[in-house]
């Protein structure tokens, strides 16, 4: 193949990896248990529901994660003959000048909020209204419980929590704000999941209200201190390395996870950004170069990823109670509750 004929077929299979999502033990994991607790609050009688928290460090994958768990809650409400050119539309009805009329709300399973920087109360609740495609001052005369009931919201994600203001004026009006919505939309099944970085520096964990009824997800980078930690990695280069080698003829089995486990975990710190953009970019040099399989040259052109301050800085944790592990990269904390 000659060298213009390389690099175009290199940009076809790049535009083909940036718009596809490497799954993983772990990922599907988290996903299983946040399943099961969205199926267990839509299920149980009334009372408390469950919350979850999905945190840990930037840049390893959270907002990936729950973008697909909501892909996945939307289709199954909104089932699979669903026609995606066309918006669904429910019937509810609600009372105008003493007559009862019948309105037709777009049906809305899933509601994500990704929070801007120093978002408060106020442009949360306009945040929710412009969601429904609402203008924003429909935020200061309707009420979010209102408004997720009559779409028919069954799932509330709220990503990147940690810009929420809460500041000591309008902090506890903030969490005051927050757990009043947990509150009410529990009452009718809904699940709500918070999401952000270092959440457990956060002072919505502070929070007894919020704690006491939350699953907190901590998520961490892939790495190579115990044998459990060694077999996640390698196991995720497989699975990995079966998307990208049908596009590379002279690779060989095991060409990531047997052959540049190392070298790739070390240049990208195991964190699931620079892991993703680091197997396309190698992926790419070795079609453009002819080589037409990773190797080590391949991953070294690569600009390695470098460590936040928040992981240079990270301390072991000294809390009593030991998280369960779902996976070596994943622990999992009830709030309340001792976990083994």
């Amino acid at each position: 193949m000659s060298e213009a004929k390389r690099r175009e077929y290199a940009r076809e299979v790049r535009r083909y990896l940036n718009g596809h999502y490497f799954d993983s033990e772990r990922d599907r994991r988290i996903r299983q248990v946040l399943n099961d607790l969205i199926e267990d609050n839509a299920e149980m009688l009334t009372g408390t529901r469950e919350v979850a928290l999905l945190t840990g460090f930037n840049v390893l994958g959270k907002s990936t994660v729950l973008y697909q768990l909501s892909y996945a809650v939307h289709r199954h409400h909104v089932g699979p003959d669903g026609d995606p050119e066309r918006m669904a539309r429910r019937t509810t009805t609600r009372r105008f000048g003493g007559r009862d009329q019948e309105i037709h709300p777009t049906h809305a399973p899933v509601l994500f909020l990704s929070l801007e920087a120093a978002t408060t109360v106020t442009r949360f609740n306009e945040l929710v209204v412009e969601a429904f495609d609402m203008d924003k001052s429909t935020a200061k005369k309707a009420s979010t419980l209102d408004l997720v009931l009559k779409h028919g919201v069954r799932l509330l994600a709220i990503d990147d929590l940690h810009q929420l203001i809460l500041t000591e004026r309008l902090g506890r009006y903030a969490l005051d704000h927050l757990k009043a919505i947990v509150t009410a939309l529990g009452e009718y099944g809904i699940t709500v999941i918070f999401s952000g970085a270092n959440l457990h520096d956060h002072q919505v964990m502070s929070d007894p209200q919020i704690t006491g009824r939350a699953y907190e997800i901590t998520v961490s980078p892939y790495g190579s201190d115990t044998r459990d930690q060694v077999l996640a990695w390698q196991r995720f280069l497989k699975e990995s390395g079966e998307v990208i080698t049908p596009f590379l003829p002279a690779a060989e089995p095991g060409m990531l996870h047997n052959d540049l486990p190392g070298l790739i975990l070390e240049r990208t710190h195991g964190r699931m950004q620079a892991i993703v953009n680091l197997l396309r970019r190698a992926t790419v040099e070795a079609i453009e170069d002819g080589a037409w399989a990773v190797t080590e040259k391949h991953v070294l052109a690569v600009p390695a990823s470098k460590l936040t301050v928040d992981e240079l800085a990270k301390k072991a944790d000294k809390a009593a109670a030991k998280p369960t592990q779902l996976h070596p990269t994943v622990n999992v904390t009830q709030h309340g509750q001792v976990t083994g």
